[in-house]
């Protein structure tokens, strides 16, 4: 169970899966999602046969960068104990053999959940832009994926979607751009959106990131958290991070202690990458979306 030739860990890769749901903070009601668009489909197809249940062919995971989106894929392989098959979509824009090699690994190390990442930028719809409300490109790809590429993911998903041992989820992160016919039920016919972790979500990834430094009494998660409105799971890491390198740099002694004081600092460098607007523009389009998609 191992990609072989030039494109291993570059452009493709066939692996166990090394996240669980218990490592990942917050989200509980998206990781619920996981486990019934995903999980019980690979680990319960007679029960969901004499049930009547149709599982999806395959699911669109969207939403935010940094919000642990692949993460959240990986754990549900781990948790359904299949191989876990990543494909890196900004790296194979112009690359439509590494598609197909992807998916003949597939087929080959099944069962299995493949994570065919970027595909709104793989498989963009006609005169897709970037663009946010606020007139601003932040995310844009410096291209999309060419025809040819396009073509590929087309086929390739459309070859495995009768397949009930792969499961493809395919991330992105404007589901407004990507290419329509991919939402079909024969194509990728269920959606997850993974939105900006709100407040108790923020406060639960906070103290998982602290977890292995001492926090000083006058620091307040909630409180904390309260002031990280626009910030996802990559920058609260980044804060945390920060925060304990400003502790060390603190503290004469081996053993840190991180206070708010450190915090405070932090948050003078540390900007989250959401800005308001992005935000109201992602909750527009999950409003404006089909809402029968996202229910299993």
């Amino acid at each position: 169970m191992k990609a072989t030739g030039l494109y291993h860990h570059t452009y493709l890769d066939v692996r166990k899966p090394r996240f669980s749901f218990d490592e990942i903070a917050g989200y509980d009601a998206v990781k619920e999602r996981f486990h019934d668009m995903v999980v019980v489909p690979l680990t319960h197809q007679k029960g969901l046969k004499k049930a009547g249940i149709t599982p999806p062919t395959g699911v669109i995971v969207w939403g935010p960068l940094g919000t642990g989106k692949g993460h959240m894929i990986e754990a549900s392989a781990g948790a359904a104990g299949v191989n876990y098959i990543i494909l890196r979509g900004r790296e194979c824009t112009d690359h439509p053999d590494v598609i197909r090699d992807g998916f003949r690994f597939a087929v080959e190390n099944r069962p299995c959940v493949v994570h065919l990442m970027d595909i709104d930028w793989l498989a963009p719809r006609k005169d897709a832009d970037y663009r946010w409300s606020d007139g601003s490109t932040v995310g844009r790809p410096d291209k999309f994926g060419s025809e040819e590429v396009h073509k590929a993911v087309h086929e390739e998903v459309a070859k495995v979607a009768p397949l009930p041992d792969v499961v493809v989820m395919a991330s992105c992160y404007r589901i407004d751009v990507l290419d329509q016919a991919f939402t079909r039920t024969s194509m990728l016919g269920r959606k997850i959106y993974v939105p900006r972790p709100d407040l108790n979500d923020r406060a639960a990834i906070l103290k998982y990131y602290l977890k292995e430094i001492a926090v000083s009494g006058d620091v307040d998660l909630k409180r904390l958290a309260g002031r990280t409105d626009y910030f996802v799971g990559w920058d609260l890491e980044a804060l945390c991070r920060k925060a304990k390198l400003v502790a060390v740099g603190r503290n004469s002694k081996d053993s840190p202690i991180a206070a708010m004081a450190d915090f405070e600092d932090a948050l003078k460098t540390v900007r989250p990458w959401l800005s308001q607007g992005m935000t109201s523009d992602y909750d527009r389009i999950f409003g404006e979306d089909c809402i029968h998609k996202y229910n299993f």
